[in-house]
C-alpha cells in the first residue's frame, strides 16, 4: 500500500523530467547503489529551498547526483550550490549528470572527507549558505549539524535524511552509532534556543523514514 501511495503521488505531483530521469539511468549503469532520495522526496527537498528563497545550497553525499540536481533547478541564475562526496567514482558521475544537464556553471562537485572539507569552508569564511541537505555517513551527522550551524545565518534549513530507519531511533539503547548520532542531533535541535526543528516521518517504496528539518533562528 505504502508503494503503491507513493507511485500515486508522484505521478500527480512529479512531472517528467528528462535530466532526472538520465541521472537514475547512468548511476543503474554505472552501478551505484539505488539509494538515492525517491521523486517524492527530491521534490519535497527542491520545493523547501524554493520556499526560502535559497541562493546558496550545500549537500553532503552527492552519489550520483540526483538530489543535487533536484535542488540546483531550483537556484537563480547567479545561485550557486556545492556537493560534496568521499567516493571519487560517486563525484565523477554526479560532475558528468550535471554537466549533462546544463548545471555545471552553478554546481561545483567536490570529492574528499566531508567534515574536513567543511571545516575548510569555515577556515575559508565561505558565505553562508541558506539551505543544506545532508544525506551521507550518519555517524558524521553531529559534526555535520554543527559545521551547517556555523556555515548558515538565520533562517537558513538544514534537512536531514533517513532519520527515522524504520523506527530504529526511538530506541534509548540503541548501540548502532549512526542512529545514535541521528539522536543526538534530534536532541540538540530540541534543546537548543538558536535552532528550530521538526521530523516529518514518511512511508513508500523505501518503507518507513523521515526526514528532519531544521531552521536556524
Amino acid at each position: 500500500m505504502w508503494a503503491e501511495t507513493e507511485a500515486f503521488l508522484t505521478r500527480l505531483m512529479c512531472p517528467p523530467d528528462p535530466d532526472l530521469e538520465r541521472v537514475l539511468q547512468v548511476s543503474a549503469q554505472e552501478n551505484l547503489a539505488p539509494i538515492n532520495v525517491t521523486e517524492l522526496q527530491g521534490k519535497q527537498i527542491s520545493l523547501l529551498a524554493r520556499l526560502i528563497g535559497a541562493r546558496r545550497i550545500l549537500e553532503v553525499g552527492s552519489l550520483g547526483g540526483y538530489s543535487a540536481l533536484w535542488l540546483a533547478k531550483t537556484l537563480p541564475a547567479d545561485g550557486r550550490m556545492v556537493t560534496i562526496d568521499n567516493n571519487p567514482v560517486h563525484a565523477l558521475v554526479a560532475a558528468g549528470n550535471i554537466k549533462e544537464a546544463g548545471l555545471h556553471d552553478r554546481v561545483e562537485v567536490r570529492m574528499g572527507n566531508a567534515a574536513e572539507q567543511l571545516e575548510e569552508m569555515i577556515e575559508e569564511g565561505a558565505e553562508p549558505f541558506d539551505f543544506f541537505f545532508i544525506d551521507a555517513d550518519q555517524h558524521n551527522n553531529v559534526a555535520y549539524f554543527e559545521s551547517c550551524l556555523r556555515l548558515g545565518h538565520s533562517g537558513s534549513l538544514i534537512v536531514f535524511d533517513n532519520v527515522v530507519r524504520s523506527g530504529e531511533v526511538r530506541d534509548p539503547e540503541a548501540a548502532n552509532p549512526a542512529v545514535r548520532a541521528t539522536q543526538q542531533v534530534m536532541e540538540l535541535v530540541g534543546s537548543r534556543d538558536d535552532v528550530d526543528g521538526v521530523v516529518f516521518q514518511t512511508v513508500g517504496k523505501r518503507g518507513h523514514d523521515g526526514m528532519l528539518v531544521a531552521r536556524i533562528v
